[in-house]
């Protein structure tokens, strides 16, 4: 026997597709093995829902899904339907509303547990603690020896897959949190005090960061959830939001695009870059006047900040058409995975080291190349936002008519 809890967001598998699935006829044998404990056994989503509506639950997890496997042609179907019944009712039965289905589809037959994760109780959620864990795994032990059935002893390869892919779920809801909360954050205490009101926690082991899902009791590294979610690029994700272009000078020579704009009215641009400015003159990116800076504006700053790096790229490498911006990108996302590739190899050398002052010395070594990575990929970035707008030809059109409007000054 085996089994294990994963839980079920409102955003992708809503209890109603759960209890869709569940309860397919093909899988139940038209629904003679389904039973349905402190719900109505018609309609147990809309119970479920009354249940959250009553106690003002509107939290993301809405439901858990647990799984009972048994050996293949050691138990028949009532068994195994009459031992889910019995560990529901022993584990969740007093105080939270569940479904419970057996599946006759595979080779083994195996139950599949849906449960409210709000109790009709009182309101209280049910957490998934590892305590939880163990004692619904040791009551389904006790119930399958009452009925002369094995059990596993050891992990099996297919629950350390389950488990693989529970933690894949854990690892993609930590990126997705802390993508959504970096928009919201000013720094990385700001982010660590936002991720901490959705219930995770921050910690070190050996040196290494390391993250607690709400939901599952085992550290995750922060390293393995990918380079973009190592703390220091967390941090310069924070920092490039507020990075304005300097000289903020309430000056007409500011809002032109640095030289560039005086060389596009000079006629000295090459003709993608001329298009360019002449497009974000057009739609007031680039103001010709002074204005006040107001919260609009310092958003148009930070546009302006981006347009003229694209400029830049075009006018000083002389780029005039697709072909050699593709060569340019190409030639920068090769600098960018070799640089990578070498920060890589220092946190590689960060985690062997057995001393604190080694691992220190390889974190300050990797940061050396943040830098350079991080204009690289504002070059890479800049290069893909020119060929956006290079093959728009409502942008082109624009364009090229505020260019003939110049050359007929």
């Amino acid at each position: 026997m085996d089994n294990v809890i994963k839980y079920v967001e409102d955003e992708k598998k809503t209890m109603q597709t759960l209890l869709d699935y569940i309860s397919q006829d093909n899988k139940v044998k038209q629904k003679q093995y389904v039973t349905c404990l402190n719900c109505d056994a018609f309609d147990p989503l809309k119970s479920m829902q009354m249940t959250k509506k009553l106690f003002h639950d509107h939290k993301r997890i809405v439901a858990f899904h647990g799984y009972q496997s048994f050996k293949i042609d050691e138990v028949d179907a009532n068994v195994a339907h009459e031992i889910g019944v019995k560990l529901a009712q022993k584990v969740f039965g007093n105080r939270f509303e569940v479904v419970i289905t057996t599946h006759l589809d595979k080779d083994h037959i195996h139950n599949h547990i849906l449960l409210n994760s709000t109790s009709f109780v009182d309101g209280k959620r049910f957490c998934n603690t590892k305590k939880d864990y163990w004692n619904m795994r040791n009551i389904s032990d006790e119930l399958c020896k009452e009925y002369g059935l094995s059990i596993i002893e050891g992990p099996s390869y297919d629950s350390k897959k389950l488990n693989y892919h529970i933690m894949k779920t854990y690892m993609n809801d930590i990126k997705k949190d802390i993508n959504a909360l970096v928009k919201e954050s000013n720094c990385i205490r700001d982010l660590k005090d936002n991720m901490k009101k959705k219930g995770y926690e921050f910690d070190r082991i050996d040196g290494e960061d390391v993250v607690y899902h709400p939901y599952c009791n085992e550290s995750i590294y922060l390293k393995s959830l990918g380079e973009r979610y190592h703390l220091d690029e967390i941090e310069e994700r924070l920092t490039d939001k507020w990075i304005l272009p300097q000289n903020v000078a309430h000056t007409q020579s500011y809002y032109q695009c640095k030289e560039y704009y005086q060389l596009y009215k000079r006629k000295q641009l090459p003709k993608l870059a001329g298009i360019h400015v002449a497009y974000l003159i057009s739609i007031n990116i680039l103001p010709t006047r002074k204005q006040h800076i107001s919260k609009e504006a310092r958003q148009a700053l930070k546009k302006m900040d981006q347009y003229s790096r694209e400029i830049e790229i075009l006018a000083k490498n002389k780029i005039e058409d697709i072909d050699q911006l593709n060569s340019y990108q190409k030639q920068k996302q090769g600098e960018l995975n070799d640089l990578l590739k070498q920060r890589q190899g220092c946190y590689y050398q960060r985690q062997r080291a057995s001393r604190m002052d080694e691992k220190e010395e390889w974190s300050a070594r990797a940061k050396l190349f943040t830098p350079e990575i991080k204009k690289l990929r504002l070059q890479i970035k800049a290069c893909e936002n020119i060929r956006n707008r290079s093959f728009d030809k409502d942008i082109e059109r624009i364009a090229q008519k505020k260019i003939k409007q110049r050359n007929a000054r």
